[in-house]
């Protein structure tokens, strides 16, 4: 899998989660846990690259906005987003996660890749 696939699988399921209340939102919640270790694996990386090209004064002390946020130079920036870009597109392994009780999960197809014991169901686009 890539790990811009993983932002996107995280995404789907922060967006129907909710306050997980529902079976089907806690199910969501336990799938996410599993891919958990995955997604914060990938934000140290982020933050790792964020910091390697954050701004620094002639001591090697970091330069902050007046938000806290790290400065970056212009080249910086170009650098830092081709740096997070190509970890994007960087594989990791992963176990499809096996899906026990699947009830409530078949219409959320962005599981597919992730998932197995699930068949999902699939609606037609119509034309407009």
């Amino acid at each position: 899998m890539k790990y811009q696939q993983l932002n996107t699988l995280v995404a789907s399921i922060n967006s129907v989660i909710g306050n997980s209340e529902s079976k089907t939102q806690k199910k969501l919640v336990k799938i996410y846990d599993k891919v958990k270790i995955h997604h914060e694996s990938y934000q140290a990386q982020i933050e790792e690259l964020r910091l390697d090209n954050a701004s620094t004064d002639d001591k090697d002390i970091l330069l902050l906005d007046e938000k806290g946020g790290y400065k970056f130079t212009k080249e910086n920036i170009k650098k830092l987003t081709a740096q997070v870009k190509e970890l994007g597109e960087k594989e990791f392994e992963f176990t499809p996660i096996n899906v026990v009780n699947p009830d409530g999960l078949q219409y959320f197809t962005f599981l597919e890749d992730w998932t197995s014991g699930i068949d999902f169901i699939k609606e037609i686009e119509e034309e407009l």
